[in-house]
């Protein structure tokens, strides 16, 4: 993927700037934060994912094929992006 930042059409908020998130985030029907980590690598292409998705990144030391299995990314807009993280980060959400 080049480093110019994607456009998609998100239905709640338009055309934006595309983000990447874990499945376990967007699936998550839960009322607790499944924790959220960001990979800041590459500035233009923002990337999260849960506390989850985390171990296995650690544990593969990367992102190998069986980190992407289990991440199941979705693609979403980054207003959307910002909403899904601050809705999982759990060290904002236990000031609370």
């Amino acid at each position: 993927m080049s480093s110019e930042s994607l456009f998609i059409h998100c239905e709640c908020h338009g055309q934006n700037y595309a983000a990447v998130v874990c499945g376990h985030l967007i699936q998550n029907n839960n009322n607790y934060p499944l924790g959220f980590i960001e990979n800041v690598s590459t500035p233009t292409n923002p990337q999260g994912w849960c506390l989850a998705c985390e171990y296995v990144f650690t544990q593969e030391n990367g992102m190998t094929d069986s980190f992407h299995n289990f991440n199941n990314m979705a693609v979403v807009c980054t207003q959307c992006y910002q909403e899904i993280k601050t809705k999982h980060d759990i060290y904002k959400n236990q000031q609370s």
